[in-house]
This record gives C-alpha cells, structure tokens and sequence, in this order.
C-alpha cells in the first residue's frame, strides 16, 4: 500500500520496511499537531478571554492542581515511552539481516560509489538489483564519512573508513530511484548521486551476465592471498608460524589487545567473534588484535591494498573451510576449538573468561602450537 501516494512530497515507497518508517512518521508528526494545536488554541483563548478590559473573575487563581500535573506527565510519558518502543522495533527490524540476503560490496570514495555485484561485476553509481531479493550491502569508506541514503527505501546508513557498516533491503517495486551521499565529505558533495534499479529478476539476471564482468571476489580474493605472499606464512610447511585460516569465518578465536607499555605475554587472552569486522581489521590494522600465542609480526596492508582488494581478500578468508572455495592447501587449525589447557599452551595462562564456562580441556594443540620463538600473529 503506498501510503502518500497522493502526496508528492515523499519519494515512492519502494522497499519492505518503507511503509513501516512512514507510519512512523504519520505517528510522530501527528503526535506533534495534535499537542502544538492544542497549546496553541490554548494561548490564543486565554490570551483573549483574560485580555484587558474583560470582565472575568480573576480573584483566588488556582496555583496547584496534582491531577493537572499527573496528566500532563503521564500521558506524555506514555506516548513517548511508545513512539520509542515502535521506533526501537523498526530499528532493530532494520539490523537482522535475513540468511537469503544477497551481498554486495559497497565502496564510498570522493565523489563516486563503487558497488560489485556477486559475480564480481563492478559499477559506478548505479546499483542493480533484483525485485523481491532480500539485498545486503557490506559497505566501508576509502577517505572520508560517507551516507549511503536511498530515500525510497527510507534508509541511510554511515559508510565509515576503516571499518565495515551494513544494511539490508528488500526491493518491491521495479523502477529507477535516487542514490545520495547524506554526510558532508568534500567540496563534491552535491555532486556524490547515483541511481538504484530495481528490474525484474529475469531481466537482472540478464543484466548480470551482459558487458564486462569481472572474477568473482572469492577467486580475486584467492589469487591476492598468493599474490601478497599471504600463503607465505598461513599455509602449511611455512617457515614463519602464524594461525591457519580455513574454516576460521563465524568461529570464536582467542586474541590478545595489545597495551602500551605492557608484554604481551603479561595481557590476558580472550575469545571474540572472527568476523567481517575481524578478517578487515586483521588486514589492516593488525597491530589492534592479536592472534593468541603469536607474536606481533604481522606487516599492516593498508596503503598495499585498495579497499576493493581489502573486501576480495575478506571474501576469500570467509570462504576458506567451505566446499565451493578456490582449491588451496591450507590445512585446518584447531584455534578455532581450543579448550582450556590448549589456551594454557599457546600463552601460558588460562583466560578468565574460559574459566568455568564449559569449555572443554583436551590436550597441548599439537602441532599447531609453535615454539614460544617461533610464534607470530595475528
């Protein structure tokens, strides 16, 4: 149901959330009139009723009604305490992203957006996508604060450098619809647009396999793993010991967070999600977390790779472990199942928060756990 459609004044609504947002909207605006309507006609009757001159009884004005005072604080409260609950729904709606969602990579840079689809085909501000998919993008910056802002679809979301940000969609309409950037990011801000097409799915797919197409990020990814001699020290048989990689995407891993003037072999261990954000960092800014056990020789590829690079190489880490990545020979590693006394072999101590939690003991890590000389990270 498209809520304004008689009102040109608001873009379509052309996602599933979108008429969600505006019946929020409806709500918060009318919340206002009605209160500002009311102390309006409110100032203008008393204004008019104890106007000079007039004859009314002004002796022994009220100063105190507590039923006054409850009202105009409850009933108040309560709608607030409403409009926040609806809202908070909405948001969170917003961030469970649904396990069909199809993901494409989303790069902010002054003045253009970079997108690739899933078979890896790049565009310049203009984003293709199928009607009726559930779509997430997986977004970063290479410079500055950018917003991805689709008004039809009523989101907006930060595109931040250095770190991934996400948000999902699922269009209902096909059609054409604006791209904007909504954060000041330089003097080519206004300029900072592009477009969003919605096609019918067979028409997408068509699309999809015309023009120049590019590999996909995992194959991309695969061959930057070898290239930047990444294999040198995650592959078996490597002279420098660091984790091995397959199967680490969704795992628990234990790292140490470095602190300034502290060994890192006095910094407790604790375990953390390996995801996006973790395979970015680690590519990047791998000085900030490191891989428990390992020393902290891990060289930083930011000014090596672009953030086009970054996102293949993620891609192809989150692929290791499954049955369609690029064939390699990395073999598995137990860091993602340690139990207690494997943490106590990799940093000498078992961290509180393994402590007591069920974990499970199992023995030294084997071959995987390297000499204390010949660890590295992360």
């Amino acid at each position: 149901m498209q809520t304004f459609a008689k009102f040109p004044f608001l873009p379509p609504q052309a996602s599933s959330g979108a008429a969600e947002i505006d019946y929020l909207l409806i709500a918060l605006n009318a919340v206002a009139i009605f209160f500002s309507a009311g102390i309006f006609v409110a100032l203008i009757w008393l204004a008019v009723y104890y106007r000079q001159g007039n004859k009314v009884n002004r002796a022994n004005p009220v100063l105190h009604s507590t039923s006054i005072e409850v009202i105009w604080t409850v009933i108040p409260l309560l709608i607030c305490l409403g409009l926040f609950a609806w809202a908070t729904a909405l948001f969170l709606n917003q961030r469970r992203i649904p396990a069909n969602a199809m993901e494409i990579h989303v790069v902010g840079k002054q003045w253009m957006w970079k997108l690739q689809q899933p078979n890896g085909r790049w565009e310049m501000n203009q984003l293709h996508v199928p009607v009726g998919q559930p779509i997430r993008l997986a977004m970063t910056s290479e410079d500055v604060i950018h917003s991805f802002f689709v008004p039809a679809f009523r989101l907006k979301t930060d595109v931040i450098p250095g770190q991934f940000t996400y948000l999902w969609f699922k269009p209902t309409r096909p059609g054409t619809y604006h791209l904007f950037c909504a954060e000041f990011c330089g003097t080519e801000h206004s300029k900072m647009r592009g477009k969003v097409i919605v096609m019918e799915r067979t028409a997408y797919q068509k699309w999809l396999n015309e023009g120049n197409q590019a590999e996909a990020a995992v194959q991309v990814g695969a061959g930057l793993f070898q290239k930047h001699g990444c294999s040198g020290c995650h592959n078996p048989g490597s002279s420098v010991r660091a984790p091995m990689l397959a199967g680490i995407f969704g795992r628990q891993v234990p790292i140490q967070i470095p602190k300034q003037g502290t060994p890192l072999s006095q910094i407790k261990a604790e375990t953390i999600t390996a995801d996006n954000r973790y395979l970015y960092d680690s590519i990047v800014l791998p000085e900030k977390e490191i891989a428990a056990g390992y020393r902290a020789i891990m060289p930083t590829y930011r000014n090596r790779l672009t953030n086009e690079e970054v996102f293949q190489l993620v891609a192809y880490l989150r692929s290791m472990g499954r049955a369609d990545a690029p064939k390699t020979n990395l073999r598995q590693d137990n860091t993602n199942t340690l139990g207690a006394s494997d943490y106590e072999a990799r940093v000498g101590f078992i961290p509180e928060n393994i402590k007591g939690n069920g974990v499970g003991g199992g023995g030294r890590a084997g071959s995987n756990v390297a000499p204390a000389n010949e660890r590295t990270g992360p």
